[in-house]
């Protein structure tokens, strides 16, 4: 082999051996933190509505219920809440609260209380938790 060749040879094989032994070793990257726990908040204002008016009651719409409806208690709207999205959607999807005018409810709730063979306090709970959503519908 010619010098030059030996030289060249040389130079190559020390560049690969020192590019195989010099590799700068990446840190490792700092662990990832766990996502923040989830928790649910009571709803606490009327402005925190869903589209379609099914929400747990609160305090805004038993205030607003009892303007027309002195009776009504948070006992009979929380019932009502239960009964809308478990009796009645049990046979249907949950039917948006806003959609219907006040003035339709009492027909649609006596015709389905008859399907779901409800009482008329469970009835009565009902309409009184639909009012209650009617009351603070977003305008």
């Amino acid at each position: 082999m010619r010098p030059v060749t030996i030289c060249i040879t040389v130079i190559i094989s020390a560049t690969i051996a020192a590019c195989s032994v010099s590799k700068k070793s990446v840190p490792a990257a700092p662990p990832t933190p766990p996502p923040p726990a989830v928790t649910t908040l009571p709803r606490i204002a009327p402005s925190v509505h869903s589209a379609d008016g099914v929400f747990a009651p609160g305090n805004a719409e038993l205030t607003a219920l009892q303007a027309t409806h002195t009776e009504a208690t948070m006992q009979a709207l929380q019932e009502g809440y239960k009964l809308y999205t478990g009796v009645c959607t049990n046979c249907h999807m949950a039917k948006s609260i806003y959609n219907r005018p006040e003035a339709a409810w009492p027909a649609i709730l006596v015709s389905m209380a008859r399907e779901a063979s409800i009482s008329d306090a469970q009835r009565d709970a009902i309409y009184k938790y639909v009012m209650a959503v009617k009351a603070t519908q977003p305008r």
